[in-house]
């Protein structure tokens, strides 16, 4: 049971580190973007920041192929916690680009990372159908 208490750790901590970046970058600047870039390069930025929203299917598909329901717990837990960084790197982004250029396109991309977040959530229900495939597995093998 511990590495579920790691993971909804890690979890956690996404979650205010991801909302403190927000609030500093929301008032620090009152209003003025901390870089002035020409409209092409602000478009560029908008749309590179949009095309990694594109990774978070990518995650979840990519966790689901990683971790089979007869995978151990120490493989679940390693490919969420991976899974968890995955999906907070576009919103990262998207409050790093809002913060230097005040855009609002950032803005809807870091709130579509973080409730993709929540569903990452290392519940106790998923814990305990991995941690029971598990000692299923070992019962069988006659662990």
């Amino acid at each position: 049971m511990r590495t579920n208490k790691t993971l909804q750790l890690h979890y956690y901590a996404l979650y205010v580190v991801l909302l403190l970046l927000l609030a500093v970058a929301h008032f620090s600047m009152n209003g003025q973007p901390y870089l002035i870039v020409p409209d092409g390069t602000m478009m560029l930025i908008s749309t590179i920041n949009i095309l990694l929203l594109l990774s978070i299917p990518a995650v979840f598909k990519w966790f689901s192929v990683k971790v089979k329901p007869g995978a151990s717990v120490q493989t679940y837990a390693k490919w969420a916690i991976v899974q968890m960084y995955a999906i907070a790197l576009p919103a990262l982004t998207s409050v790093l680009v809002y913060w230097l250029l005040r855009d609002r396109t950032a803005l809807y991309c870091y709130l579509i990372a973080f409730v993709a977040l929540i569903f990452c959530k290392p519940t106790t229900l998923k814990w305990n159908s991995y941690a029971s495939t598990d000692a299923n597995d070992n019962i069988k093998k006659g662990e």
